[in-house]
Formats: C-alpha cells, structure tokens, sequence
C-alpha cells in the first residue's frame, strides 16, 4: 500500500490517514464505539475530537475531520480515526481540515459512512462553507433492513467553560440541529446553496 505524507503521524496515535493511490483520503477505524445511535455517537465524538492537540486553540488552533458510520449486523454506530490533512493553508480566522472520503475497517467490512465530523478551534458556528457542501449520495441505506440515512456534518467545538457542543447539518433537510441535552434540537433551515441560514423562531446556536 502506498501512503501519503501524513501530518502529526508519529506524534498522535489518533491521527490514522492516507491519500490512496486513486487519489481518495481513507482514515482507519474504529477510534471509538459501540454508539447506541447517533446522539451518543456526537456526544463522544466531541469529547475524543476536542481533546486533541490545537483543536481547542482559538485562532491559533486547528481542525480534525474524521467519518461518522454503522455497522448494520451489530446494529451500532462508529468514530473513525482522524484525519488532519488540509487542502489549503490555515488563516488566523479560517481554518479547515479536508474530509476524508474513505474508510478502512476490516473488522466491519458492512460498514456504512453516515457523515463526517470536524472540529472548530474558535467559532462555535458552522461557517458558510460547511453550509453551501454537498456529500453525493446524501442518502444512504442499510440493504439489510431498508433503514435510510440522511448523511450529516457534525462540528465539534469545546467552549470556554468546557461545555463540548455538538452540531449536525442534514444534507437531505439542509437543517441544522443542536444536541442539547442528548436530544437533537432543531435551530435553523439553510434556505440557499450559499450556506446562509435563517434561525428557527425562538432558537439560536446557544440554549
């Protein structure tokens, strides 16, 4: 197998990445699971993903992106490892990681990617262009039991009172949801290919 350059390799365990020689970025997993459902999933998701190094750093820190998915014959969801390849520079108020669009778990060989999960360093709001992506297919089903799933984007962020918030976008309903509670709450609809959003009435991206 022939790897590509992997950032951090060597210095976090957690960081499990390669550019495969069609081109694809494949992370290893799983890091972390059994998850019950997807609540769960997100909720831990923050907890590992935050807690790497420079993910919590404010406008000197940087993002983790890794994949969300499930295993059908166990009926329970999976954190891959992460991933901190970037496709440009980092800015003092811009920073990325790209997405991985592969995965490599042999020991769940049936395994579904339901969404990514990235983290934010120093806003707690998805920006416009986690907003105006797309994930083709946006949906995806277990051929098992007919179950559908509309494949998300979580952002992770760890604020300063070291309250670990969660928030997924549906690329199907283009809604953004905030888990609050271990229950997803609705907050906003993106009303253009943009990413700008309208607030639900009543709701914001805090409590």
């Amino acid at each position: 197998m022939v790897l590509g350059i992997t950032m951090g390799c060597g210095t976090n365990p957690n960081v499990r990445v390669h550019r495969r020689p069609d081109g694809l970025i494949e992370v290893d997993g799983p890091l972390a699971g059994p998850f019950k459902n997807t609540e769960e999933l997100a909720a831990n998701a923050c907890k590992i993903m935050t807690s790497q190094g420079g993910a919590a750093g404010g406008v000197h820190g940087s993002e983790y992106c890794a994949l969300s998915y499930y295993s059908p014959d166990e009926g329970a969801f999976y954190l891959s490892y992460l991933s901190d390849f970037r496709d440009r520079l980092d800015t003092r108020n811009a920073k990325t990681c790209s997405m991985p669009q592969a995965l490599n778990d042999p020991s769940h060989p049936d395994a579904i990617i339901i969404g990514g999960d990235h983290t934010h360093p120093h806003n707690i709001r998805f920006s416009p262009g986690d907003l105006s992506g797309t994930w083709n297919p946006a949906r995806a089903v277990d051929k098992k039991t007919g179950r559908v799933f509309h494949r998300e984007l979580y952002l992770l962020y760890l604020d300063g009172s070291g309250i670990c918030r969660v928030f997924g976008y549906n690329y199907v309903t283009r809604i953004v949801s905030a888990l609050r509670e271990g229950q997803w709450v609705q907050i906003a609809q993106v009303y253009d290919d943009s990413g700008n959003i309208q607030m639900l009435e009543g709701k914001d991206w805090l409590p």
